[in-house]
């Protein structure tokens, strides 16, 4: 009995998730993101509603880290370049965000080019991989997603 309710809960919070997910577009064979219409257009205002310094979106894709796949964004404004990457579920071919994910992102300080370090598929830091870099300082931080998550379904639902 007690595992069976066990797993009882387990399905039902497994369907809670799901329910809750956001489909942003598509995803073929070879890993290429097709976003519909409404998801980039979210994803692109919820970027920009998401840094208070006017960084805006300059691209989005898919990248693979071991079985897990994250939407990594690029952005930018004037002084600053980051690379942001949230968790996102691929369900039939479909690329979905959730609200419980977290939104890590790696920002540029004298560093020219600051990228993920990953360990066992996870995002955990970021390093500089500028050689003429005066220091190594790149800023790793990582963000509730759900905000992220809530601007995204606000634009798509149409609130």
């Amino acid at each position: 009995m007690k595992y069976f309710l066990v797993v009882l809960i387990v399905l039902f919070s497994f369907k809670i998730m799901l329910a809750q997910q956001l489909t942003i577009g598509t995803i073929d064979n070879d890993d290429k993101m097709q976003f519909s219409e409404k998801g980039k257009r979210a994803i692109k205002i919820a970027y920009f509603r998401s840094f208070t310094d006017g960084r805006k979106l300059d691209t989005a894709f898919i990248e693979k880290s071991g079985k897990v796949k994250y939407l990594v964004i690029f952005g930018s404004n004037s002084k600053v370049k980051s690379k942001s990457s949230v968790s996102v579920l691929i369900i039939n071919n479909s690329v979905n965000l959730f609200p419980t994910t977290e939104m890590k992102t790696c920002t540029n300080g004298a560093c020219s080019d600051c990228q993920f370090f990953i360990e066992n598929s996870k995002v955990v830091a970021c390093k500089c991989t500028d050689n003429g870099s005066i220091s190594n300082n790149c800023t790793f931080k990582v963000n509730d997603g759900s905000f992220f998550y809530g601007l995204v379904a606000k634009i798509i639902d149409g609130k």
